[in-house]
């Protein structure tokens, strides 16, 4: 089945970029010719490539459409019924193994309960530094802008968890069992649906999409973490901020260490492109768009929402049924508005905001797909999420008190703010 195929091949090509990443030092970046650089850039480029060129076939299939969801809930409801075939498809995709985020909490936990039970400090911080090791990156996301993990967050992240007064054992033992319930369920699940062998196996690659999607999204990660000192020595040699760098395409990457620098045309339309720029490629084209030229191709996109509306419905991600108030959350800079308790809606969650997410009652998103952010990491955290409702944020406000049933894939307006 290419789906199985698929799912090996974003495997192989994550550990080729993680391999190639884990060679970049900072010292040997600076003694590289230019030659050098702009070859090990474009390898990184290609590489990088290589791994979305197959990491985005599970999107396509899914994503910003539904088509494949939407058959699986076809086939399951012959079987299940109509009313039970979104709720079945959600059992019935667990996860096969943990991902990379639910490993790195689970060594968190390992972390905690160690001080919990005693251990002499200096063991503690030797278990600390070998977490460090594994997983220090894992914060650093796409720009950097909240670094690294360190030591000291690790500390106050372990003195925070006791004062809770959560044993770490016990919670570590709890996320252990929930994947072994999960899969318990689902082959009992199974047994009763008596699915044919084909659909079973359509189902399973269709839950594996979302464990090689967090596999691919911590490879990218090191790599994003990794090219910070790429970028570096290039905004050196050539003169430009890293911010500059970052607008550029591979081949004027390569041209300009060539020539030793950024030639002054390119220089200006940089300076557009990082202030407002529309990016559109096809096999063949690649075209940079920006300044007002830009900003109109933007207004044309823009649909025109019914904003009376006062339920909107998407595919159930993680179910559960629960009321808070809306919080429309895109990036970073809104988490602070988030508190515990509320619903989290965006047009697409990712890896910057998931400190709010960890917060949230529920999670609501416009982009769907079982291989989205908010579908992994909503199943990860246990918190009911719907996903693929296309209005959410153009409909709901903040302070919007709201009602959240993802075990039917529906939220509903329950008083609006203002």
């Amino acid at each position: 089945m290419f789906g199985r195929k698929m799912n090996k091949k974003i495997r192989e090509h994550s550990d080729k970029l993680r391999a190639l990443c884990a060679s970049i030092k900072a010292d040997k970046l600076a003694k590289m010719s230019n030659k050098e650089l702009a070859d090990l850039y474009k390898k990184l480029d290609l590489t990088h490539t290589s791994l979305y060129t197959w990491g985005w076939l599970p999107n396509a299939v899914d994503m910003f459409h539904g088509n494949f969801t939407s058959y699986l809930q076809k086939e399951l409801a012959k079987k299940a019924g109509n009313d039970r075939a979104a709720e079945t498809l959600v059992k019935l995709s667990v996860f096969p193994e943990t991902t990379v985020i639910n490993k790195e909490y689970q060594s968190f936990l390992q972390l905690a309960a160690l001080k919990q039970s005693g251990v002499a400090a200096s063991k503690l911080k030797q278990a600390i530094g070998r977490h460090l090791e594994k997983y220090f990156y894992l914060r650093y996301l796409w720009l950097g802008k909240e670094g690294v993990y360190t030591y000291n967050y690790y500390a106050q992240e372990i003195d925070k968890f006791i004062k809770s007064g959560k044993k770490a054992q016990t919670v570590l033992r709890e996320e252990q069992e929930k994947l072994v319930l999960s899969l318990e369920k689902k082959q009992k699940l199974l047994r009763e649906l008596k699915l044919s062998k084909r659909l079973q196996e359509i189902i399973n690659v269709y839950a594996e999409f979302a464990v090689t999607k967090a596999y691919r999204r911590d490879a990218q990660i090191f790599w994003s973490y990794k090219m910070q000192f790429v970028f570096q020595e290039l905004s050196s040699r050539l003169k430009l901020s890293i911010m500059q760098i970052r607008f550029m395409f591979p081949q004027e990457v390569s041209t300009s260490l060539t020539q030793g620098a950024a030639d002054s045309k390119l220089k200006k339309e940089l300076d557009e492109r990082t202030k407002y720029s529309i990016y559109y490629a096809e096999k063949g084209i690649d075209m940079m768009f920006y300044g007002p030229e830009a900003e109109t191709i933007e207004k044309n996109l823009v649909r025109k929402i019914d904003s009376s509306v006062k339920e909107i419905t998407g595919q159930p991600a993680c179910l559960g049924k629960v009321r808070g108030r809306v919080h429309i959350i895109n990036t970073p800079a809104d988490m602070a508005k988030m508190q515990a308790g509320d619903i989290l809606v965006s047009i697409a969650t990712n890896p910057d905001i998931v400190p709010a997410m960890k917060k949230a009652a529920a999670i609501v998103t416009e982009q769907g797909g079982i291989t989205s952010h908010a579908a992994i990491v909503s199943r990860e955290l246990g918190i009911p999420c719907v996903i693929g409702t296309k209005i959410a944020t153009k409909v709901l406000r903040d302070g919007d008190l709201v009602e959240v049933d993802a075990n039917k894939g529906v939220v509903r307006v329950v008083m609006g703010n203002g």
